[in-house]
């Protein structure tokens, strides 16, 4: 069952979350983990940043985003 805040998500590369990580889509093979002091700071972040227009305001979201774009990432 998803968690509650996975249904808020608007990022497309995000993954999952656990204890004071998210996992978004790498640009390899691998997943890109993103680790938190705490699990407060780590829902904020999902409530701030990967649940609002799209994710587009992240750093890593920038990133894949752009390989995408130059078609360095497999659609």
């Amino acid at each position: 069952m998803a968690k509650f805040i996975e249904r808020l998500i608007e990022c497309p590369f995000y993954l999952g979350e656990g204890d004071k990580f998210i996992n978004c889509e790498s640009e390899d093979s691998k997943k890109h983990t993103q680790l938190f002091e705490d699990n407060n700071q780590k829902s904020e972040y999902e409530r701030n940043v990967c649940s609002v227009d799209g994710g587009r305001i992240c750093e890593h979201y920038k990133k894949i985003n752009r390989l995408y774009e130059r078609g360095e990432l497999p659609k």
